[in-house]
């Protein structure tokens, strides 16, 4: 935007998968968060640079990756009722933005039992790229994740992955994506965690949903009736199952078509779990700039919904849409 800030990334395409689960101040949880990160590490350490963390037990709240301890120490330092705070990225200077990213936030103890502050979250992108040259690495990661940390619920596709430290000085530019493309997920994985205690937030190419969930929606029974299993694949999970609609993130672009039948036949599914509290996705307009926000913001959480009586010619059009084939696919799809 005219007054903003120059001169560093603020947004960046990627794939990226958001996972809500429960408990991160507990022993057990921040061991599955580490376990998720040395996984990510495996395949993201020569490219990250920097990690952010907030409340940080040395003062630092910024430091090269580099020179970081591991994971599993710094999350050793923590107390009950300290704040799980990660933020890895791959941006050349500490305020860009960089398509390897991990983030991780946990809600305190005591406010976790009280129960009503939502979910914590784990966040990780990839490039495109490396995605295309490694197929089926990000789908991979994301149901191992899901298991790992006994995901509520999450979902995994396109999106823009902004500046750690200036997401709110870039929420413009999501505002923008957002409607040119209707797959692309928008909005601070953090800012959703009250939400996620609620429902689910969306539906995309990935979707992560536990058992309790699941059965409000029917179960499985109404899964392999509504989801023909020739574009969609079912991965179990420790608490639930993942599907993957169609061989790729297919774009929803509004110049071709914002409503592949692909996203719109899960979003019909399970529309009835969907967060009860539709909230702002973006922060207040400084200047007049867009953000998605009150009905802009129902709207987005509403992108994929039809009439019922159009779920037939949904079913009919999915029929011209890219079916799932071996190469796309994880073993041990149900």
């Amino acid at each position: 935007m005219e007054r903003a800030e120059k001169g560093y990334v603020g947004a960046i395409p990627a794939l990226a998968g958001t996972l809500f689960f429960k408990d991160a101040h507990t022993p057990a949880v921040r061991d599955a968060i580490c376990a998720c990160f040395k996984e990510y590490e495996a395949i993201a350490k020569e490219h990250l640079t920097w990690l952010w963390r907030e409340e940080p037990k040395d003062g630092k709240d910024c430091l090269p990756y580099r020179d970081a301890k591991p994971m599993p120490e710094l999350m050793k330092q923590l107390g009950e009722d300290s704040l799980v705070s990660f933020g890895y990225t791959s941006g050349k200077q500490k305020v860009d933005a960089g398509e390897w990213e991990f983030q991780a936030a946990g809600i305190r103890g005591w406010k976790s039992k009280m129960g009503t502050w939502g979910l914590s979250v784990v966040r990780f992108s990839m490039p495109h790229l490396f995605a295309e040259e490694h197929p089926l690495a990000f789908q991979a990661m994301f149901v191992k994740f899901a298991d790992l940390l006994k995901a509520v619920h999450g979902y995994g596709g396109n999106r823009l992955v902004l500046s750690l430290v200036r997401a709110y000085d870039n929420e413009p530019t999501e505002a923008i994506t957002s409607e040119e493309y209707y797959d692309y997920d928008i909005g601070s994985p953090i800012k959703a965690m009250k939400g996620a205690g609620t429902g689910i937030k969306t539906v995309s190419w990935l979707t992560a949903i536990n058992s309790e969930l699941l059965e409000k929606v029917g179960g499985m029974s109404a899964v392999r009736s509504e989801l023909p299993m020739d574009w969609f694949a079912l991965y179990p999970y420790s608490d639930g199952i993942v599907i993957q609609a169609g061989p790729y993130a297919a774009p929803a672009s509004v110049d071709d078509d914002p409503q592949p039948a692909c996203y719109v036949l899960p979003n019909m599914l399970l529309k009835d779990v969907r967060c009860k509290e539709l909230y702002d996705l973006h922060g207040a307009s400084a200047f007049g700039e867009p953000r998605i926000r009150g009905a802009a913001a129902d709207k987005w959480f509403e992108r994929f919904d039809v009439p019922p009586e159009e779920l037939l010619r949904f079913k009919a059009k999915l029929l011209d849409e890219p079916k799932l084939t071996k190469e796309t696919t994880l073993p041990g799809r149900l």
